[in-house]
C-alpha cells in the first residue's frame, strides 16, 4: 500500500498526472479539433482564422440557390418569379421569414463566435507565435467582427454586443442601440487597420480593406450623430486607400491580364475570369471571395460556389427559336432562373445620362442573345430577334420578322445579363448555373465613391464631384459638374459602378433610401394586380425584423422587436 501512494505522489511531482488536482475532470478533447488543442499555435489559429473566411464567403449562398436578399426586392432588381416571395410581396417581411432567421443565425452562430474565438485568447503571451503574425491574427478577427456588426446594423438596426465568448446559456440579452452597434464596429476596425498586413495572399484581408470599411463605418457614424468631424474621419480612411498609404491598391484604367488579348475594356478585364485578385496583376480588388473548381476548400456543394448566374441570369434556355428549338445552357453564361430580374432602373434609366458609358457596353452588359441549339440548322447561332405583339407582349419573331407565337417573359427569360457574372461552370458543368469565379467584396472604385458621399456630406460637392468623375473618367462617362451631385446621384453611380456586387439592400439602409427607392423604381407588377415591392414596401420596413425565435428565448429580459413588426 506505502509502495502504491509512493508511485502517486511521485506521479504528481513529475505532473505525468492531474490525479492530485481537482482539473482532472476538466475535458481537453484529443481526438477532434477543439479550441483547448487547437488554439496553441500560430497554425492553429490560422485555421480558425480560415473559419471565418469560409463563414464570411456563405454570406452569399446562405439563403439558398434562389434567394439573394442583399439585393432582390430592392431599386436594383426584383422577384422573378410569378409569386409574391423575394420580397416582392413586403407583408410577407415578418419575424418569422426564414431567411430573416438565416442572416441573424450566421452572424450570431457562426461570424461573431469564430471571431470571439480568436480574440478571446490571442494576446496570451504565452502563446508561441511571432509579433507580427499575432498582430495580423487579431487583425483579421477584429475585421471580421467588425464586418458582421456593421451587416447587423444595416439589416436589423440596433443588436446585441457580444465582446466575448459565451460559455454557457444566457438567456438576458438586451439590444444595444445601432449607435452603439456602429461604433463598436469603428473600434474593431481602427484596431484591426493598425494591425493587419498591408500585402497579403489571394483572399486575405489587407490593410487597406479595413480602411476602406471604416470609410463607410464613419459616414455611418455621421448621419447617426448628426456630426460632420465623422466625415472628416471618413474621408481620412477613404485617403489611405487611394494615396496607397495602406497598400499597393489603385483604380485600373489601362486594360490589363491576359483578358486585355480579347475585345474588351478595362472594366470588365476588373472583372475577366481568373484576374479578380492582385496576383493576376488586378490592383483594384482589396477582397474577394475565393471560389476555386476541383480543389478542397474550394467549393464542396452547390449552394458553396459563386451563385451569381443563378440569381442573375436570366432562364434564356427556355428561349425557342421560330422551329420551337430550346436554347441550351452554355459555357459562361451557366444557367440562369431569373430570379434577381433588374429593375428599369438598371437595364435602361442609369445609362441615359450618358449612353457611351463604358459600364454599358456589349462587353460589360449583354443584351443580345443567340440560339444556340446546334440541331436547330436554321437559326442556330443567329441573333433572336423579337417584336412587341397588339397585346403588349413581347414575341420572337422568325428571319423575315414575322411574329412567332412564343411570348417572351422579359421578367424571367429576356432581360440584359450583367456580364460581371459570367465565369467558369463549377465542375465544369454548364448545367450548375453556379461558377467557380472569384467574386469582388471591396475595392477602390466603391473607395473614392465612398470618399465623394463624405464630401457631399459635409457640405463639399466640388470635391465630391471630383471623386465621382475620378470613377466616371475610367469608364469614359462625361464628368458631371458639382452642382449636379446629390444623394441619388451617388445611388445611382453606385448602382452603374456596383450592380451585383453591392449588397443594394445594406447601402439603402444605412443612407436611410431603402423605403422610397423601392417605390420609386420596384413598382411595375409582374403578374396584373399582383403584389410588386414598391406597392408593398411600408415606412416600418427601413429594418429588417428581429427574428421572433430570438425574443421568445430571451427569457431572462426583454428584446424589443423592431417597430412596425408583430
Amino acid at each position: 500500500m506505502k509502495r502504491y501512494i509512493t508511485f502517486l505522489l511521485t506521479l504528481c511531482a513529475l505532473g505525468l498526472t492531474t490525479a492530485c488536482e481537482e482539473s482532472y475532470l476538466d475535458e481537453v478533447p484529443l481526438d477532434r479539433f477543439s479550441p483547448e488543442n487547437l488554439l496553441v499555435n500560430e497554425a492553429g489559429y490560422d485555421a480558425a482564422v480560415v473559419s471565418l473566411y469560409e463563414g464570411a464567403r456563405q454570406e452569399h449562398s446562405i439563403a439558398s440557390n434562389n434567394f439573394e436578399y442583399m439585393t432582390v426586392g430592392t431599386d436594383q432588381s426584383q422577384w422573378g418569379r410569378n409569386d409574391s416571395r423575394g420580397n416582392k410581396d413586403y407583408s410577407l417581411l415578418n419575424s418569422n421569414l426564414e431567411a430573416t432567421v438565416i442572416y441573424w443565425d450566421w452572424a450570431f452562430k457562426q461570424m461573431i463566435v469564430r471571431a470571439n474565438l480568436i480574440l478571446d485568447n490571442i494576446d496570451d503571451p504565452s502563446l508561441k507565435i511571432a509579433d507580427a503574425a499575432r498582430a495580423n491574427i487579431k487583425g483579421q478577427a477584429l475585421f471580421f467582427r467588425a464586418y458582421t456588426y456593421n451587416f447587423l446594423a444595416n439589416v436589423y438596426g440596433g443588436v446585441p454586443i457580444v465582446k466575448e465568448r459565451i460559455v454557457e446559456p444566457k438567456f438576458d440579452f438586451v439590444r444595444n442601440s445601432r449607435l452603439e452597434v456602429l461604433e463598436f464596429v469603428a473600434q474593431d476596425l481602427e484596431a484591426a487597420s493598425a494591425l493587419l498586413a498591408m500585402e497579403v495572399p489571394d483572399g486575405r484581408i489587407p490593410r487597406a480593406a479595413a480602411f476602406h470599411l471604416l470609410s463607410e463605418v464613419y459616414i455611418s457614424l455621421g448621419m447617426e450623430k448628426k456630426d460632420d468631424s465623422y466625415y472628416d474621419k471618413s474621408i481620412a480612411a477613404a485617403t489611405k486607400v487611394i494615396s496607397k498609404e495602406a497598400g499597393d491598391y489603385q483604380l485600373m484604367t489601362q486594360r490589363f491580364g491576359k483578358a486585355s488579348a480579347r475585345p474588351g475594356d478595362v472594366f470588365s478585364d476588373v472583372f475577366a475570369d481568373g484576374q479578380i485578385n492582385k496576383s493576376s496583376g488586378n490592383k483594384e480588388v482589396m477582397w474577394a471571395w475565393q471560389f476555386e473548381n476541383f480543389t478542397p476548400g474550394g467549393y464542396s456543394t452547390a449552394t458553396l460556389a459563386n451563385i451569381s448566374i443563378r440569381y442573375w441570369g436570366p432562364e434564356y434556355d427556355k428561349i425557342q427559336s421560330p422551329n420551337g428549338s430550346a436554347n441550351l445552357p452554355s459555357d459562361s453564361l451557366g444557367r440562369g432562373i431569373g430570379v434577381n430580374s433588374p429593375t428599369n432602373y438598371i437595364k435602361y434609366d442609369i445609362w441615359k445620362l450618358d449612353p457611351n458609358d463604358i459600364r454599358n457596353s456589349a462587353y460589360n452588359i449583354r443584351r443580345t442573345y443567340y440560339y444556340n441549339n446546334a440541331a436547330d440548322k436554321e437559326y442556330f447561332g443567329k441573333p433572336i430577334l423579337t417584336k412587341r405583339g397588339a397585346d403588349g407582349q413581347l414575341y420572337t419573331t422568325k428571319a423575315d420578322g414575322t411574329p412567332t407565337k412564343f411570348v417572351l417573359d422579359t421578367l424571367r427569360q429576356y432581360y440584359p445579363y450583367i456580364r460581371k457574372i459570367e465565369g467558369t461552370p463549377m465542375g465544369n458543368n454548364n448545367l450548375s448555373g453556379n461558377s467557380v469565379k472569384d467574386f469582388s467584396r471591396m475595392r477602390v472604385a466603391e473607395t473614392y465613391l465612398l470618399r465623394a458621399e463624405a464630401y457631399f456630406r459635409k457640405g463639399d460637392k466640388t470635391l465630391a464631384a471630383a471623386d465621382l468623375n475620378v470613377v466616371r473618367a475610367r469608364a469614359k462617362a462625361k464628368p458631371i459638374a458639382a452642382a449636379d451631385v446629390t444623394e441619388d446621384f451617388i445611388l445611382d453611380e453606385r448602382s452603374r459602378e456596383l450592380v451585383v456586387e453591392e449588397p443594394r439592400l445594406r447601402t439603402l439602409i444605412r443612407m436611410g433610401r431603402l423605403v422610397d427607392r423601392v417605390r420609386k423604381y420596384n413598382s411595375v407588377p409582374s403578374v396584373p394586380n399582383g403584389p410588386s415591392s414598391g406597392s408593398t414596401i411600408q415606412d416600418f420596413n427601413r429594418y429588417w425584423p428581429i427574428p421572433q425565435k430570438v425574443i421568445d428565448a430571451n427569457t431572462g429580459a426583454k428584446f424589443e422587436q423592431n417597430p412596425g413588426y408583430r
